[in-house]
This record gives structure tokens, sequence and C-alpha cells, in this order.
């Protein structure tokens, strides 16, 4: 598996030689419903998912840059403002201002004592990951596309 998490490993043989179209077709499926999913977790504000998707890679890198060089001492986890926010996702400041409060109040994020927006704990990396998931793979039957073929 070259290293790989098990979790990344086909499915099932012959998984990857499935026909493009019906895959893409099938992920673009997951895709929305992976959206909507996002959608109703955020109040149907998809761009408080972006601001928040923000932290959780940030978070993420930090955990993989200590990981690498564990003798580093990380402080605190580094806070972001709404302005450096607003330029990373070209969501207007005041906006982007709104809707990191709006994330803070249901504790999605976590203001510091310098105004700073640092990664709460309503919503981890699991469950983040388990919510995209879908979007790995899909879970066709085996042999489905097989039959299908059989069929045309």
């Amino acid at each position: 598996m070259n290293g790989e998490p098990a979790s990344w490993a086909e499915p099932y043989p012959g998984y990857l030689d499935q026909d493009v179209s019906r895959f893409f077709y099938r992920w673009g499926g997951h895709l929305s419903s992976s959206l909507v999913r996002a959608r109703s977790r955020f109040d149907g504000d998809l761009d408080q998912y972006l601001l928040y998707l923000i932290f959780l890679l940030a978070d993420l890198s930090e955990s993989m840059a200590q990981a690498s060089q564990p003798r580093r001492i990380s402080g605190r986890p580094r806070g972001l403002n709404a302005l450096s926010l607003a330029d990373i996702t070209r969501i207007p400041r005041e906006s982007a201002r709104r809707k990191l409060l709006a994330l803070a109040e249901r504790g999605y994020l976590v203001r510091d004592g310098e105004g700073l927006f640092v990664l709460g704990d309503q919503y981890g990396l699991d469950q983040f990951f388990g919510d995209l998931r879908p979007l790995f793979w899909d879970r066709p039957e085996p042999g489905a596309s097989d039959a299908r073929r059989g069929a045309a």
C-alpha cells in the first residue's frame, strides 16, 4: 500500500477501472450531498464552512509540522483575524467578521485575548473527514458496473 492509510485502499478489486463518466457522475452526487450536509451544519452558509475549513487546514498543517519536527515546541495555536481571512477567501472583511463571530458563538471557533480566532472543539477533523468520506470513495456495489456492461 506504499505507506498509505488502510482507509485509502481500493474498496474492491477493479474499483478504479470503472467507467469514468459513471464514476464522476456518482462523485458529483456525493459532492452535492456533502455540500448540503455542510450547508445545514453551518446554518445554510457555505462561506462559514469555507472560513472554518481555513482553520481546520491550519490546525492540520500545524499537527503535521509538529509530527515531522518533534523537538519543535509549539505555543498556543496561531490565530487569524477577519482581515487575513477576507484576503484568503475573498469574502468582504465585514462579512467575514460577522461570520467568524457567528462561528465563535456556536463553538466552532474561539476568540483569544488578542481578538484573533482559533479553532474550537465543536466540529473536529474526524467529523469533517467523515462528512467528506463519500468524495474519496463512492460505494457502488462490487460487480454492478460489470453487470450493466453485460446488459448494454
